[in-house]
């Protein structure tokens, strides 16, 4: 499931740089020549069947979606009226799943993120798949953190579920979200790593967070799941949308959630970075070509250039 919802406005003065609109940033070539949703779901094939990869976007931007994904007609389309937040772009999809594959289980990717190397991802995801105890956990990436970064939210460890060393699947202790640098410092020295977003596991266990922390919005979602035809099934989808509230599944799900009910497997070596400002697409791309093609569409454009 990939979520490709958001409007990406941190990413907003590079992509109006680079195209003279706020594009979302999902949508845009910033390195290579595919898009970060393309990427994304390049990344989706070496996981799983394309076929049974769904992409989530809005409303106003389905048009774009669908012309970016036209080389892979395998792929699902769900759109939602308009954002409301991770919560219900996560639940869209995961409804929609349930109600075809109650037993099922799902990996959760965001279509902001850069990765140098998708193998450690995959590496992850194959551990995380692995049940240790029979609980059917949520099981969250995290990336191994080389700086005491405060800019992203961070997932403390609790005791170690099984494997070893870096194979080691760990308990979720607490998260801690955009800390100060010196917490950030003392959280990397005490092995608490990046979150990154991305998950993986039974729906069912899913759909339980959610039911526990977003019950209105969970029932609201069955419902639409359970509609008869499109048009009926559309329809309610856009009244579901206006009654319900924005919410975000870290937040108001992740952070507040059991913490028998996650788990957490990290990932090192893969150059992962969340794509949410210039300077982080900048510093990930520092030293390569990816950089001086960037600038150079920058420049050429005649419009002001992002901060790094």
């Amino acid at each position: 499931m990939i979520l490709a919802g958001g409007e990406g406005r941190r990413l907003a003065s590079l992509t109006r740089a680079l195209y003279g609109r706020e594009l979302p940033k999902q949508f845009a070539v910033l390195a290579g020549s595919r898009s970060l949703l393309q990427e994304t779901v390049e990344r989706a094939a070496m996981l799983g069947e394309l076929a049974r990869t769904i992409v989530v976007v809005s409303s106003p931007h389905e048009a774009l979606a669908r012309t970016q994904l036209a080389a892979y007609p395998a792929v699902r389309l769900l759109v939602q009226p308009f954002g409301l937040d991770t919560g219900p772009g996560l639940l869209l999809p995961l409804s929609y799943v349930r109600a075809r594959s109650p037993d099922g289980r799902v990996i959760v990717l965001p279509s902001d993120h850069h990765l140098s190397d998708a193998l450690p991802l995959s590496d992850a995801i194959g551990r995380a798949d692995a049940d240790l105890d029979g609980r059917g956990r949520v099981t969250l990436v995290g990336v191994e953190a080389d700086r005491p970064e405060t800019e992203y939210g961070w997932i403390v460890p609790g005791r170690r579920l099984g494997g070893q060393g870096r194979d080691a699947v760990w308990a979720v202790r607490r998260f801690v979200e955009k800390p100060s640098e010196e917490t950030a410092r003392r959280l990397r020295e005490r092995g608490a790593v990046w979150n990154t977003f991305i998950a993986t596991g039974p729906v069912a266990a899913f759909w339980e967070l959610a039911r526990l922390r977003l019950p209105r919005h969970a029932i609201g979602f069955e419902m639409w799941a359970d509609s008869g035809d499109r048009a009926e099934s559309a329809a309610r989808l856009r009244s579901l949308y206006a009654e319900l509230s924005p919410a975000s599944w870290s937040v108001d799900v992740l952070s507040r959630s059991p913490v028998e009910q996650l788990a957490l497997v990290s990932m090192a070596g893969s150059g992962w970075s969340d794509w949410g400002s210039p300077r982080r697409v900048f510093e990930s791309m520092s030293g390569s070509q990816d950089l001086d093609r960037l600038l150079a569409r920058v420049t050429s454009s005649e419009r002001p250039v992002p901060r790094a």
